[in-house]
């Protein structure tokens, strides 16, 4: 779904202005690190499986925390 997001959101920048910066693992990881670096580690995010989990391995992931490269998680 959330590469459906960023394909509109390319598109229609205005319309779809609701959504938090997301960053689907591994493939966005080096990105995260950078973003996280850049806004010097004072943002929270939420970490969860991609597909199916039914709430199981949801995390969140604090200032200090150190995130790890694990396959098709998603990050917002």
């Amino acid at each position: 779904m959330w590469k459906n997001i960023v394909r509109m959101k390319r598109q229609f920048p205005d319309a779809y202005n609701f959504c938090p910066k997301t960053y689907l693992l591994p493939d966005d990881f080096r990105q995260l690190m950078t973003d996280r670096e850049i806004e010097n580690y004072k943002h929270m995010y939420i970490m969860k499986p991609a597909a199916l989990s039914c709430g199981k391995g949801i995390k969140i992931i604090g200032q200090k925390q150190e995130i790890k490269k694990k396959p098709d998680y998603v990050v917002s």
